[in-house]
């Protein structure tokens, strides 16, 4: 684990009085590795303390929380409404005049392991205690695509004010994945550190608008409109689709057409696929998974409609599931 994080050592950029900063955070994952306290003030001030910038100690306390929590998979196994044990544990008493975030933040602590409200207080109360001034946003977030599901607030993810500019960022997308067989797998996805908000909004949208960071934030009915758009696809570059919707209605016999637009597909045949693929998606009744031909900046996609239609058309680019629509085939 610890050679693979180094491997993915991130050159960031951040507008600082209309300049850009850039710096490697390879040397601050490293250190941060073998960091541990039981508690958040004491975990904060040995991450931070021989930090300098805001950046630094941001990019220190998200890089730990990647590391070393794991998301929660027993929420799969015994519901929603799963809640920590109430054995009486040493920070019980200890965190009685405690605000909540940070009664969330020990838990995690103790526990190792959260689901995104836990991500986001730990984040949270981290920086408080390294101060640095950031959030708790909640907003639906595109996880699973179930044909019935309700449109709800389901994710928490945080923004973090540096250099007089907020940034977004999702600390528990960027820790892994979960394969099919529920099971979490870590991997690091910097993705969603300091994401640009054009970017975020794909898949994140908060319930306060104003924290899509944005002048023109889409508006909700547009965002659910949208085809849905897995972590695969903002790491390529994609800035435009077609179809823009995310259902696609068609007759068997006809062929549908899709089309992406990337910024360099020279770059991006040097960037490597994600290294879990849910193989046991393959065989799910009522899927397609379209490859493109070739890979220059139009990738085209096409889809002729048989008597047996899939339900879902998966699309594949570089070997890494980008692109989700819904397909509605209107029969005579």
């Amino acid at each position: 684990m610890k050679n693979a994080f180094i491997i993915l050592l991130l050159i960031c950029s951040t507008r600082s009085n209309a300049q850009l900063y850039s710096m490697s955070f390879g040397n601050i994952d490293w250190k941060v590795q073998d960091i541990d306290a039981a508690m958040p003030d004491t975990l904060a001030y040995k991450l931070t303390t021989s930090l300098h910038t805001d950046l630094e100690k941001t990019r220190a306390i998200f890089s730990w929380i990647v590391q070393h929590i794991s998301y929660n998979t027993s929420i799969f196994n015994h519901g929603r409404n799963f809640i920590f044990s109430s054995d009486k544990e040493t920070w019980d008493t200890a965190s009685v005049w405690k605000s909540g975030d940070e009664m969330t933040a020990i838990k995690v602590l103790h526990r190792r392991v959260a689901v995104c409200d836990g991500y986001a207080k730990l984040f949270k109360t981290l920086c408080d205690y390294a101060g640095i001034q950031s959030v708790v946003i909640t907003g639906y977030a595109r996880c699973r695509m179930e044909k019935n599901e309700k449109f709800r607030t389901n994710h928490s993810w945080n923004a973090v004010l540096i250099d007089n500019e907020w940034r977004l960022l999702d600390v528990t997308w960027a820790s892994g994945y979960i394969n099919s067989a529920d099971e979490f797998v870590r991997h690091p996805d910097e993705t969603y550190f300091l994401t640009p908000p054009r970017q975020f909004i794909r898949d994140h949208y908060p319930e306060d608008q104003r924290w899509t960071l944005m002048e023109n934030a889409p508006v909700l009915s547009e965002f659910r409109q949208t085809p849905f758009r897995c972590k695969s696809y903002v790491k390529y570059g994609i800035h435009s689709v077609f179809p823009s919707r995310g259902l696609i209605e068609a007759a068997v016999g006809d062929t549908v057409n899709i089309v992406l637009m990337v910024n360099d597909a020279f770059k991006n045949r040097q960037i490597s696929s994600d290294p879990f693929f849910d193989s046991a998606m393959l065989y799910v009744p009522a899927t397609a998974f379209l490859k493109p031909a070739d890979m220059s900046e139009k990738i085209i996609y096409h889809y002729v409609v048989p008597p047996d239609p899939a339900e879902w058309l998966n699309i594949i680019y570089n070997d890494d599931m980008v692109l989700r629509y819904r397909l509605d085939v209107k029969r005579k």
